[in-house]
């Protein structure tokens, strides 16, 4: 594969660092703390409350002043950990970049989920356009200090001949390259192109994504080539699809719900478009599903308190419903998903990722997706899930809402609770 080094885009640990900075590292990390810390306090506290909608586009609007003012170059390095930075930064971008001998590589933002549409995306654009993908190393240094350390390594060689996914289990074994120039012939020689694949590629090479890629009519005439490319690496994780399949996944009285709860999970750093769903959300996808006596609860080890409390409401809701809480390692939690028969997703690319790719051993994917919102509400941010909605037959939508019916967020968690204790009261 092409060495790391061609690619100039790609943003290392070793090269975010400036080699002189106008303010000190004590003094950028003041300036967050003064500043940029109470701006995103006050964001969180204000989303929910009345007429939060001016409030919040004011205070993003002061939030992005603030730190252009401050000067992104010496907050680059405390920045690409912050994800509003990424997304706000990721609008203007595009998922791939062209090197000057016209090689295609993606342009990583953000962490693995985000990672693998922007090498789906960058692929695809190689192949339409005939033209060599080089993968390159993933946007690693933001979530795996062990990569950072390895792009400081003395000896550059060691860099370049490390696996580039090799922290990004179970997709290490991804093709780091593919050279799709030998299929293509020059105009006057080519044979006319089938019209179904012109129009596919027209249709591919017309879109104008951000960098995150993430709408599902990007992908919908590739869907299957796409599943053949990121296919998890089974053979590697024979212990991690046993525990699986000896979890009872695929019974057909059990369903897997996926949980992710950022602001538990990555707090102030977390990107401002995810959410945590309503309870009301998974009441619905044990109902819809009919027969549920099992659901296995997927979440990440820092949530453990926010998976109990969903888990709580689920028994006063459902007597007798077994809760089992699924909290291992990477690879086994998607495991857990992927082979799951009947699966309720998250807001997450991670675990939309494990039901795109396991379709086939799937009966239903209960997905989330978010009631209509006015163009100019700022809440519209956090419906860009729906737009990445599958249209497999197995995926069904189950519409919820972030927008509180009442009056600030402590009325939402009030009415919240008063559910659990009328359904309590009834039980």
């Amino acid at each position: 594969s092409l060495p790391t080094s061609q690619n100039p885009h790609l943003t290392t640990f070793a090269h975010t660092q400036p080699t002189t900075l106008p303010m000190t590292t004590n003094q950028t990390i003041q300036a967050m703390q003064t500043i940029v810390l109470p701006l995103f306090n006050t964001v969180n506290q204000v989303e929910n409350s009345d007429n939060s909608d001016v409030h919040m586009l004011l205070l993003r609007l002061a939030l992005v002043t603030v730190i252009a003012a401050l000067g992104i170059r010496q907050l680059e390095p405390f920045l690409k950990h912050l994800q509003v930075y990424q997304v706000a930064r990721a609008q203007f971008l595009r998922p791939f970049t062209v090197a000057t001998d016209g090689v295609i590589w993606p342009r990583y933002t953000n962490q693995l989920g985000n990672n693998l549409f922007q090498y789906a995306y960058a692929r695809l654009r190689a192949r339409y356009l005939g033209l060599k993908f080089s993968a390159g190393p993933l946007n690693q240094d933001v979530f795996h200090q062990d990569v950072a350390k390895l792009s400081k390594h003395s000896d550059p060689q060691a860099v370049e001949n490390s696996n580039p996914f090799a922290k990004a289990v179970p997709f290490e074994a991804l093709d780091t390259y593919a050279d799709y120039s030998k299929i293509h012939t020059s105009p006057e020689k080519s044979p006319p192109e089938p019209s179904q694949l012109l129009r596919k590629k027209n249709a591919f090479l017309a879109t104008t994504p951000n960098a995150f890629a993430q709408k599902y009519q990007y992908y919908k005439d590739d869907a299957d080539l796409i599943r053949t490319w990121m296919c998890p690496s089974l053979d590697l994780h024979v212990k991690e699809v046993a525990k699986a399949i000896a979890l009872g996944v695929s019974r057909d009285d059990t369903l897997v719900i996926h949980l992710r709860f950022a602001g538990a999970v990555e707090g102030w750093f977390a990107d401002p478009t995810y959410h945590e769903l309503p309870l009301r959300f998974y009441t619905d996808v044990v109902t819809r599903h009919g027969k549920c006596a099992r659901a296995i609860l997927v979440h990440d080890p820092k949530s453990k308190e926010s998976a109990l409390d969903i888990a709580s409401a689920l028994e006063a809701k459902f007597p007798g419903i077994e809760i089992i809480k699924q909290c291992a390692s990477r690879c086994e939690d998607f495991m857990v998903m992927y082979k799951a028969k009947h699966l309720a997703l998250s807001v997450s690319t991670f675990a939309w990722w494990a039901g795109f790719l396991g379709v086939k051993s799937k009966s239903t994917v209960f997905y989330p997706r978010h009631a209509k919102v006015a163009w100019w509400n700022p809440r519209r941010l956090k419906t860009w899930y729906n737009h990445l909605m599958p249209e497999d037959a197995v995926f069904v939508p189950v519409e919820y809402t972030t927008a509180p019916t009442r009056s600030g967020e402590a009325a939402v968690v009030k009415e919240q609770m008063d559910h659990l204790d009328q359904l309590a009261a009834v039980n």
